[in-house]
């Protein structure tokens, strides 16, 4: 089970990385949507840390 979890986190994590590297390249224009992008990755990286390490 944890592994499913784990490979679906790095999926969802991959998604918001390429919507990040999209948004930076108008950071004055997609401002909430980096931050949004960004709290969801930190989210996602420490839950993948924790899965990861048991």
């Amino acid at each position: 089970m944890a592994n499913s979890e784990i490979e679906a986190l790095k999926k969802e994590i991959e998604v918001l990385r390429d919507e990040i590297n999209t948004y930076i390249e108008y950071p004055e224009i997609f401002k909430e949507e980096l931050v949004d992008s960004s709290n969801k990755i930190d989210l996602l990286i420490n839950k993948y840390m924790s899965l990861s390490s048991k």
